[in-house]
């Protein structure tokens, strides 16, 4: 096995696709994989831990060309928790699987004004990343008021990433962001 970090389902998953000799016996070795998946999301005792590398397979599943909706919503949880790489792994999926429109991105909405207000800057910049991602025109005016506090955040990299948001705000819904405009201007001048 290639390292800690990978289960060894994981990895035997990765090596069989990888050895597959057609599409037809790689769309076997994935469909199992997604009853597997299936079933283990829906354990009550699943640890966070466990969880992230779910989210992860459940990305790979994705990657592959299959729809691994049955997963999205614990890949929000995951983006629920404190940890910090929990968490990345839960926005990653939900950044990968979801989209502005999703029929869940109202709950993942609650979790981002969260993290955007939190104190920890790594929350912050995940909780940005997404925002430019996946905010759609109408969660601009929820998000936005989180976001335009952030242009003054102490960390440039909340500031450059506050301005990209923005950038995303003004290509969705350019009269919401028109008052904001110069001083967004000023601040990509910023040292």
């Amino acid at each position: 096995m290639s390292g800690g970090h990978l289960s060894r389902e994981f990895f035997e998953l990765i090596k069989n696709i990888g050895e597959s000799r057609s599409k037809q016996e790689e769309d076997r070795i994935i469909l199992n994989e997604m009853r597997v998946l299936k079933d283990k999301m829906k354990e009550k005792e699943v640890s966070k831990a466990k969880m992230k590398e779910l989210c992860l397979r459940m990305i790979y599943v994705e990657m592959l060309g299959h729809d691994a909706a049955f997963g999205h919503i614990n890949a929000i949880n995951l983006s629920c928790v404190k940890n910090l790489v929990q968490k990345r792994v839960g926005y990653l999926a939900c950044c990968l699987c979801l989209h502005k429109d999703h029929e869940l991105m109202l709950l993942l909405v609650s979790t981002i004004q969260k993290d955007l207000q939190s104190d920890n800057f790594l929350e912050v910049s995940m909780a940005l990343t997404v925002v430019c991602k996946l905010i759609s025109a109408e969660t601009i005016p929820v998000i936005m008021p989180l976001v335009l506090k952030l242009l003054d955040h102490a960390n440039p990299n909340v500031r450059k990433k506050a301005i990209g948001a923005m950038n995303r705000f003004q290509e969705l819904s350019p009269e919401l962001v028109a008052s904001s405009l110069t001083r967004c201007k000023k601040l990509i001048y910023d040292k």
